[in-house]
């Protein structure tokens, strides 16, 4: 019940393109669930000198954990319950099955981290851009979010510059 009264302005305020929204939010959780997988069980899982890494990737899954709950609020907002169905965010996602356990060396972990990250940076930016002017509550989110996932990217990409034999 409280739910279904916390959402009723916050859909009015979203406008008539709510169910755009609702669906792009759950593109988002979904790949911010898989994300999360994908980070968790790589850190648990790294091999070789990846092992010096293990506390990045541990860093990465509880910060897209983070991201996963705050998408979670926003579309229950807008009166939608996320899925707690894990195949179910691997299809929303549009990311496809990430397969931690065939990336479990340094580079190939980043390589592929680096892949899912941009294809996020891209559905956020898209986000702001559908919400703007229209969903504030939404857009601050989706620019909130794009900006870690930028800062991620760099991260991810800087850590791969100096894995490189000068």
């Amino acid at each position: 019940m409280y739910l279904i009264n916390m959402g009723k302005m916050s859909k009015e305020i979203a406008g008539p393109g709510v169910e755009g929204t609702v669906q792009m939010l759950k593109k988002a959780y979904g790949a911010e669930l898989s994300a999360f997988h994908y980070f968790w069980f790589v850190s648990q899982n790294i091999e070789g000198l990846g092992v010096l890494h293990q506390g990045f990737f541990e860093d990465r899954a509880k910060e897209e954990l983070g991201h996963a709950k705050k998408v979670a609020f926003r579309l229950m907002q807008l009166e939608t319950q996320p899925t707690d169905e894990p195949s179910q965010w691997e299809q929303d996602s549009g990311l496809g099955k990430l397969q931690p356990s065939r990336y479990l060396t340094l580079r190939s972990a980043l390589e592929k981290a680096l892949e899912f990250e941009r294809a996020v940076i891209k559905h956020y930016n898209d986000l702001a851009n559908n919400v703007k002017d229209k969903d504030h509550a939404t857009y601050h989110l989706a620019l909130e979010l794009l900006d870690a996932e930028l800062e991620d990217e760099q991260n991810i990409e800087d850590i791969l510059a100096k894995l490189e034999i000068q």
